[in-house]
């Protein structure tokens, strides 16, 4: 078979998985992230009011779900590959279904800052998790693309969970009496999560080797492929140590965390922001039109997402598109701090969520170029763990400025900052990493696989 051959049948044979599996693994990360974002739509529709939360307050209960979810990523990413994707994730879903149900009957901040706690501990895990399965299933050539299909899920959930959340924090203020609407939408979002878990249990498979939708001719180019395309720098190894001890994994979780420090204090606070443009434009905005509002930085995030991340696929430089993408988040960031009119604001967020969007899938695409094997699954969960305090960090610093100076303007100047320092770190890494391949290409080939499934022994 021809390279020109070769190429174009994996190519089909990446479709057709992209096609079977990303569906339904966006549906789960929707889901996720509907239940992680539940509460700032919560709290303009009464949570704010009945458990007299402070921005402060608010901004804690926001972000500590990343103090669990940060405390179990690795552990839980490592006990993927021991149980398989199936097994795990399907764990993951109905654990955190659970949490979210039972939110719904907090009766203080106290209590609400423990459960957020508590769904953080629960969800660890799920989306690295899901990037390491993705790895299972998709040569390097095409991974910044399915990772940014997967990670562009966040941006749609808070582009249409807007008028969603706010539909439904209205119209189920009755549903069950005595419930409060806000209380009816977590329990409602909860309810949900355990329903795809049950799902995700009879969908999943756990790898290409048993994928029965596969042909034995299509199965074995993938697998091929995969094995074809790694990239593993000189002094790496397959252990979980060198993944996590390794300088540049910990370099690169410092410029993942660029993204949830700017993603999730806007995330978060954006729905009050907008809520508070009645009051200074003195203009009678409707719940609907608030939630319009909202949305368009997130949908400015999916376009950005799509063009960002398909540049990078097609130049195979993510650290380039890491920086080129920070740039212009940092960009949007500074304006947002320098703005006086509200829809001036809106369009700087929206050019800030622009340049936020392929952070993440050009971040993940460099881990597996620095280690491998099992080195990697604990490194991406490590990336992912150590850049998520700044989904800690953003919302409660977003609330504390809030609290003292009336403005964010604080968080917009460090979100820039953080933006082109992880945009410069990912593109060292990356060009580094390039230099180190062009001098091994004349050597010996004997690669092997990325990942390993535990259960496919």
């Amino acid at each position: 078979m021809s390279s020109v051959t070769e190429a174009r049948a994996t190519r089909a044979v990446v479709n057709k998985v992209l096609w079977r599996i990303m569906p339904f693994i966006g549906l789960l990360y929707f889901i996720s992230f509907i239940d992680r974002i539940a509460i700032s739509f919560a709290g303009p529709h009464g949570m704010t009011a009945d458990l007299n939360l402070t921005a402060t307050v608010f901004g804690l209960a926001s972000g500590i779900f990343f103090a669990g979810y940060i405390l179990l990523e690795v552990p839980s990413n490592i006990a993927l590959q021991r149980f398989g994707a199936r097994v795990w994730l399907t764990r993951i879903i109905i654990t955190w279904g659970i949490v979210q149900a039972l939110m719904a009957f907090v009766p203080s901040a106290e209590w609400l800052i423990g459960a957020r706690f508590l769904l953080g501990v629960a969800e660890a895990g799920f989306a690295p998790g899901v990037l390491v399965y993705l790895m299972y299933w998709i040569p390097k050539s095409r991974r910044v693309w399915a990772f940014s299909l997967f990670l562009l899920v966040p941006y749609v959930t808070n582009a249409i969970g807007g008028p969603l959340m706010t539909w439904l924090a209205l119209t189920s203020k009755d549903l069950i009496p005595g419930l409060a609407g806000w209380r009816t939408m977590i329990l409602i979002t909860g309810i949900a999560a355990i329903a795809a878990g049950v799902a995700a249990w009879v969908l999943l498979v756990d790898s290409p080797r048993k994928a029965r939708w596969l042909s034995t001719e299509e199965r074995e180019t993938l697998l091929s492929a995969i094995a074809q395309e790694q990239e593993v720098a000189s002094d790496s190894n397959h252990r979980v140590m060198a993944g996590l001890k390794n300088p540049k994994v910990l370099l690169l979780s410092l410029a993942f965390f660029s993204l949830p420090f700017g993603f999730f204090g806007l995330t978060f606070f954006l729905p009050t922001i907008v809520a508070g443009f009645k009051a200074q434009l003195g203009a009678d905005f409707t719940p609907t039109m608030q939630a319009g509002l909202t949305s368009l930085p997130w949908i400015c995030g999916i376009i950005g997402a799509l063009v960002l991340s398909t540049l990078a696929d097609r130049t195979g430089r993510p650290g380039a598109v890491t920086l080129l993408s920070g740039s212009i988040g940092a960009l949007g960031a500074l304006g947002a701090a320098f703005v006086d009119s509200p829809f001036t604001l809106i369009v700087m967020l929206s050019i800030a969520a622009f340049g936020l969007s392929a952070i993440a899938p050009t971040v993940f695409a460099i881990v597996p170029k620095v280690v491998a094997g099992t080195a990697a699954v604990a490194a991406t969960a490590l990336v992912n763990s150590l850049g998520s305090i700044g989904g800690f960090v953003g919302p409660y610093l977003t609330g504390f400025v809030t609290d003292l100076t009336g403005t964010q303007d604080v968080t917009y100047f460090l979100m820039a900052g953080f933006l082109v320092l992880g945009g410069f770190i990912a593109l060292s890494i990356d060009n580094r990493h390039r230099r180190i391949v062009g001098i091994r290409s004349t050597g010996a080939p004997g690669l092997e696989p990325v990942l390993t499934n535990g259960n496919d022994k």
